[in-house]
């Protein structure tokens, strides 16, 4: 894996009355651009979950300014891999050293703006795993108006203003990595997945005036930044996502509040989630199901992946039963069935799933 920006880093919030003998539903919380693994903690979120008694663990891994993705680099994969990162180092780590149940239903990941975009995009990469997800104020349709919002991603993430708006994290704006890294365009990777999502209006809420007015007498609203930014790219893009994830079937729920992208507004809207529940029954093993990626391995459900080579399309899988689809995706692919039976295949190409051992 490419170098990360610093030391990988967690915070883990257990329940109170921990039983390590027990096991609990684990909630995955992202951290939100210009934020860090701690920023929970230091923003009372944590003492918000506290005081919840949500009686599950939540992991807070560190995220860094890297949208949860593997970084594209102008079309030179190389680094940083917050992708990759956050499924096969922290996720392992955090099943191989707390009791967490087995089943998808107990599974949840979340964030706030950045890491909303990270929620439902990762999420929707390791479907079997996740059985509920939410979006906080998310940024969760990265094309949508790409030169300004790109360029808003690359002067917090540090890589400068750019002509190309998503350069260097996904690419040519309108690209395939882009739009395989797009949850609105990704919604079908929801389907069998309970997503909850909020987004504020703009207009300040009486807890982000109060915020915005606390100390200084002279002050007569918000935070501008705070309002225009969830007016302007966040409001929108979530309607977006609400539309693609209606048109695929999604159990979701969507609320839309008075308010900016501010922290008061952020309490709200976790508030609103946890009302809403982390770990209600979902579906346990769908037998038809989609899911589009630009990942060059992974889980799909009961089914691995691994491409001969990085795809150079968005590639669809396609299950119905005991056949699979697999799109063009322009390099071989090698699918490994939960009894070891390894199908390799150009494609595109549709197979035939065995059931149990490679005779069947």
């Amino acid at each position: 894996m490419a170098e990360l920006p610093g030391p990988p880093q967690a915070n883990v919030l257990l329940p109170a009355g921990y039983d390590p003998h027990r096991r609990y539903p684990l909630l995955v919380l992202l951290n939100a651009l210009a934020n860090n693994f701690d920023s929970y903690r230091a923003d009372g979120i944590v003492a918000m979950l506290e005081a919840a008694h949500l009686d599950a663990i939540v992991a807070m891994p560190e995220g860094g300014n890297g949208w949860y993705a593997d970084w594209r680099n102008g079309g030179h994969p190389g680094g940083p891999k917050w992708e990759t990162y956050e499924l096969d180092t922290v996720l392992p780590t955090i099943l191989a050293r707390f009791p967490i149940l087995p089943e998808r239903r107990f599974h949840a990941i979340a964030g706030f703006s950045m890491g909303g975009l990270g929620a439902a995009y990762l999420g929707g990469r390791l479907p079997g795993f996740f059985g509920s997800v939410a979006s906080l104020s998310g940024f969760v349709d990265p094309q949508y108006f790409s030169p300004i919002a790109g360029s808003l991603m690359g002067l917090i993430s540090g890589a400068g203003p750019r002509e190309d708006g998503l350069f260097p994290v996904y690419g040519a704006p309108y690209g395939f990595y882009a739009a395989g890294h797009n949850p609105s365009k990704l919604a079908m990777n929801l389907a069998h997945t309970r997503v909850f999502e909020s987004t504020g209006t703009g207009v300040p809420s009486a807890a982000g005036i109060a915020n915005a007015t606390a100390g200084d007498p002279n002050a007569t609203g918000a935070d501008l930044y705070g309002s225009a930014l969830e007016a302007l790219i966040i409001d929108e893009m979530s309607q977006a996502f609400h539309k693609a994830l209606v048109a695929a079937g999604v159990d979701t729920v969507y609320e839309v509040h008075p308010g900016g992208h501010d922290l008061p507004d952020f309490d709200q809207e976790l508030t609103a989630m946890l009302r809403w529940g982390l770990f209600k029954p979902v579906p346990a093993h769908p037998m038809s199901w989609t899911n589009d990626t630009v990942a060059t391995s992974g889980r799909l459900w009961d089914l691995s992946f691994r491409f001969a080579r990085p795809p150079t399309a968005v590639v669809r899988f396609q299950r119905s039963g005991a056949m699979l689809s697999i799109s063009t995706a322009g390099t071989p692919v090698t699918v490994t069935t939960p009894g070891g039976c390894a199908i390799r295949a150009a494609t595109p190409a549709t197979v035939r799933v065995p059931r149990g051992s490679c005779r069947d």
